[in-house]
C-alpha cells in the first residue's frame, strides 16, 4: 500500500499534463469533460446526497472550451485500474470559500471501502505539498459523515474548530467538521504556472 511518507514523482507535461502511480492507481489530471463525465459515473445516489448534487449535478457544460484541469487554484485526478483503465476515484483540491486550498473526492460505488480513495487522497496531497508547493490543505465533512471522517484521518488530516455548519449546492445545511493537513516541507517543483480554469 502507498505509504503517507513517500512521496510519488510527479511526471510533468506540455500544457498541464501531470500523472502519478501508486500501488493500485495510475493518477493523471484530466480533460474537462472526461471529468464530468466520469463524474456522472462516480456520483451516485449516496454520494449526490453528500456532495448536495441534484440529478444535472456540476456536469452541465458551460461552453465549447475543455481545458486540462489544472491551474494554479487547484487540480483534479482520475485514479484509474492500470490493467484496465477503469476509472476508480476522483480526487482534487481548489480554493475554498475561506480562501485555503480544499480537497475533495468520489470514490465508484463498486470500489468503496477498499482503500482506494485513501490511497489517491495520499497521491493528491503529496502531489500539493511537494510539487505545487502548498503549506497547508483544507477539507470539510458532515458529523454523520463515518466514511469521510476515516477517508481523511487516513491521509493525515486533523479535525479543527469543533463543529460549524456547511451550505451544499441543494440549499442543505449541514452540520460539519472541518480538517486541516500541514506539511511545513512543502515547495513548489513545478516550473509551470496555470491559468484559472473557465
Amino acid at each position: 500500500m502507498f505509504g503517507m511518507t513517500a512521496a510519488p514523482a510527479f511526471r510533468c507535461g506540455f500544457g498541464g499534463v501531470h500523472s502519478a502511480t501508486s500501488a493500485r492507481l495510475e493518477l493523471t489530471v484530466p480533460r474537462r469533460r472526461e471529468l464530468l463525465e466520469v463524474w456522472k459515473q462516480l456520483a451516485d445516489g449516496e454520494a449526490r446526497f453528500r456532495l448536495g448534487w441534484d440529478e444535472d449535478g456540476p456536469w452541465v457544460e458551460q461552453d465549447d472550451t475543455d481545458p486540462v484541469v489544472i491551474a494554479d487554484e487547484g487540480a483534479e485526478f482520475l485514479g484509474r485500474d492500470p490493467q484496465t483503465g477503469a476509472v476508480v476515484v476522483s480526487v482534487g483540491f481548489g480554493r475554498g470559500e475561506d480562501g485555503f486550498m480544499e480537497v475533495a473526492g468520489l470514490v465508484h460505488p463498486a470500489f468503496r471501502r477498499l482503500g482506494f480513495g485513501r490511497e489517491a487522497l495520499q497521491v493528491v496531497c503529496a502531489f500539493a505539498h511537494h510539487h505545487f508547493g502548498i503549506v497547508e490543505l483544507r477539507a470539510k465533512c458532515e458529523t454523520d459523515n463515518e466514511a469521510g471522517r476515516k477517508w481523511l484521518a487516513s491521509a493525515g488530516f486533523l479535525p479543527v474548530d469543533g463543529i460549524g455548519s456547511h451550505t451544499l449546492p441543494d440549499g442543505r445545511t449541514t452540520a460539519t467538521i472541518r480538517w486541516r493537513r500541514l506539511d511545513p516541507t512543502a515547495q513548489r517543483r513545478c516550473k509551470r504556472r496555470f491559468m484559472p480554469i473557465a
